[in-house]
C-alpha cells in the first residue's frame, strides 16, 4: 500500500490525503457529533416541556388549594343543622345501610372520630365513605379492614377527620 501511495505523483498524493481527511471528518461528524447534538437538543426540549408541566402542576395545585379554602369558608365544617362529627357519622351510617354494623363511635380529639364496624357490607361501607367525603367533607385518616368468611362482609376500624369540625 505504501509502494502504491509513494508511486503516485505528488499532486495525486495531496489530493488523496485531502480526500481521506474529508472522509474522516465526515465519519466523525455523522457518527459522533451529529447524534450527540441531536440528543442534546431532544434533552433540552424535554427539559423545557417538563419545566412547563411542573409550572402548570404547581399553578393547578395552588388553584385547588384556593378552591378548597374558599369552599370551606363558604360552608365551614359542613355541619348539618348543628350536628357534630359524631352525629353526622352516626346519621349517615344509619341512612347508608350500616346502622346495625356500627358497633362503636368514639371521639378522638376535637376534629377526629373513631368508628368500629362489624360484619358490614364492603360495598355499602365504600358508598358511605364516598358520601361522607363528597357531601360532608369528612375524610378517612386511617383504615383497618378485615375480611370476613362471608363474601363481601368486613370488620373495619376507621378514623375520620372533619373538614374543620
Amino acid at each position: 500500500m505504501k509502494e502504491w501511495f509513494n508511486g503516485l505523483e505528488p499532486r495525486e498524493r495531496k489530493l488523496l490525503v485531502a480526500a481521506a481527511a474529508i472522509v474522516t471528518i465526515m465519519i466523525v461528524y455523522l457518527a459522533v457529533w451529529d447524534p450527540m447534538v441531536t440528543k442534546l437538543e431532544r434533552l433540552k426540549n424535554s427539559t423545557q416541556q417538563q419545566q412547563v408541566l411542573i409550572a402548570w402542576m404547581e399553578d393547578t395545585a395552588r388553584e385547588v388549594k384556593q378552591l378548597r379554602q374558599s369552599a370551606l369558608r363558604m360552608n365551614p365544617s359542613k355541619k348539618i343543622q348543628g350536628q357534630s362529627l359524631l352525629g353526622i357519622i352516626d346519621r349517615t351510617a344509619k341512612n347508608g345501610k350500616l346502622g346495625s354494623a356500627v358497633k362503636r363511635v368514639k371521639p378522638d380529639g376535637e376534629s377526629k372520630a373513631q368508628v368500629w364496624l362489624e360484619n358490614a357490607s364492603f360495598n355499602d361501607m365504600l358508598a358511605w365513605l364516598e358520601k361522607l367525603q363528597r357531601q360532608q367533607g369528612i375524610r378517612v385518616v386511617t383504615t383497618v379492614i378485615e375480611k370476613q368468611s362471608e363474601a363481601g362482609r368486613v370488620n373495619a376500624r376507621l378514623v375520620f377527620r372533619g373538614s374543620s369540625v
